[in-house]
């Protein structure tokens, strides 16, 4: 549902107005419409001050290996370790993480016969 056309284009500029960022640049063509934000001083800040250790190339993979294990000393679900790492998704926690882990036996399945259960915790 549409609230109403061309609102979206005035929202953003409010935002932008509101937390002193750059306006957006547009570009229209017969395909589409791009538009291009840039990201204000405030919103680089909040990134400085929190730790991302997916995104943040100088963190070493072990030590977030290291990190999965003591945070799962008590069993907790992939939902609740991609909240804590922040992880994109749970897909990305098991490709890049969770499938070696287990290989691995670094860390243990609650459900092992239920790999794929909604119930499914996992600790060290």
């Amino acid at each position: 549902m549409i609230e109403a056309w061309g609102r979206g284009f005035d929202k953003i500029k409010e935002a932008c107005e509101k937390y002193d960022g750059c306006l957006p640049e547009y570009n229209i063509s017969a395909s589409g419409i791009m538009v291009l934000c840039k990201a204000c001083d405030k919103y680089l800040e909040l990134l400085k001050d929190e730790p991302h250790p997916v995104q943040n190339e100088q963190d070493n993979e072990q030590d977030v290996v290291k990190a999965i294990i003591e945070f799962c000393s008590e069993p907790k679900s992939a939902k609740e370790i991609v909240g804590k790492f922040g992880f994109p998704n749970r897909l990305y926690l098991k490709r890049h993480f969770l499938d070696e882990m287990l290989k691995r036996k670094m860390l243990k399945m609650t459900l092992p016969d239920k790999p794929s259960s909604k119930n499914q915790k996992y600790f060290s």
